[in-house]
C-alpha cells in the first residue's frame, strides 16, 4: 500500500511537470467557490482558472464504513488510490503489445467528492452482485473509449471493463506495476461526445457522472 501511494505521488509529480513543460503553467481548472479543493494553489475567483497540484491527504481516508455496509474488504491498492491524495484527473499513456492507451486516472478533489465516491462504489458493487460478477472498483477510463479502468478487488489487477458487461482485459497484475508503466500525458486527444469534457467541474464525481450520463443516458 505504501509503495503504491508513493508511485502514485511520483506519477502526479511527473504529470504536473509534463503539463508545465508543455503549457508553461501547472495544471489548471476553473475555480468554483462552492467546490474548492485543498490542492488548489492560492485564492481563486469563481469562473477564473486556478492552478492545482496533487497533495497528500493526512490522515488517510478510512473506508471501514463502506466496507461494513457492503460486508467486504477493499484491496489495499483501492484504499491507497483513493485515500492518499487530493488531486484533479491525471492522464498517462499505457503501452500494450498492440496498442497505446490514453488513460485518465480519476482522483478525489475534496471531502464531498470522497463522500459521493463512497456512495457510487456501493451502487457499483451492488450492481455487480445483481449480475453475479466479481467485484471491481473503477479508478479511471480510457480516453475516447467506452471502457473504464478498474481494480479487481480480489487479485488487485488493473483491468478494463464496460460497466455491466463481462468483457474484462487485464492490463497489469497490480496498480503499482500499472502506474510504473504509465508515461505522463500533458495533452490527451480531444474527447468525443460521450466523454466528459475537460472543462467541466474538477473532481472525480463530476467527471464520472458526466461519463456515465453520456455513455448510458443516465
Amino acid at each position: 500500500m505504501v509503495k503504491t501511494a508513493q508511485a502514485l505521488a511520483q506519477f502526479a509529480q511527473d504529470y504536473s511537470k509534463a503539463v508545465e513543460n508543455e503549457t508553461g503553467n501547472l495544471s489548471q481548472v476553473a475555480h468554483d467557490d462552492q467546490w474548492i479543493s485543498p490542492c488548489e494553489l492560492g485564492k481563486g475567483i469563481t469562473g477564473e482558472m486556478i492552478s492545482w497540484q496533487a497533495i497528500e491527504k493526512s490522515p488517510l481516508h478510512d473506508f471501514s464504513a463502506v466496507e461494513s455496509a457492503l460486508e467486504i474488504t477493499f484491496h489495499d491498492d483501492i484504499k491507497a488510490f483513493y485515500g492518499s491524495f487530493y488531486s484533479g484527473s491525471l492522464f498517462g499513456l499505457f503501452n500494450t503489445e498492440s496498442d497505446e492507451l490514453q488513460c485518465e486516472l480519476l482522483q478525489v478533489w475534496n471531502n464531498e467528492d470522497l463522500e459521493r465516491l463512497s456512495t457510487n462504489i456501493i451502487g457499483h458493487i451492488l450492481m455487480q452482485r445483481k449480475l453475479k460478477q466479481t467485484h471491481t472498483v473503477f479508478i479511471g477510463c480510457l480516453v475516447n473509449s467506452d471502457k473504464m479502468l478498474c481494480i479487481d478487488n480480489e487479485t488487485g489487477a488493473v483491468i478494463t471493463e464496460i460497466p455491466g458487461h463481462d468483457d474484462r482485459v487485464e492490463l497489469a497484475p497490480s496498480l503499482l506495476l500499472f502506474i510504473e508503466q504509465l508515461t505522463a500525458l500533458a495533452k490527451p486527444d480531444s474527447e468525443l461526445e460521450y466523454q466528459a469534457p475537460l472543462e467541466i467541474k474538477a473532481g472525480l464525481m463530476p467527471r464520472l457522472k458526466e461519463l456515465m450520463r453520456s455513455l448510458f443516458g443516465k
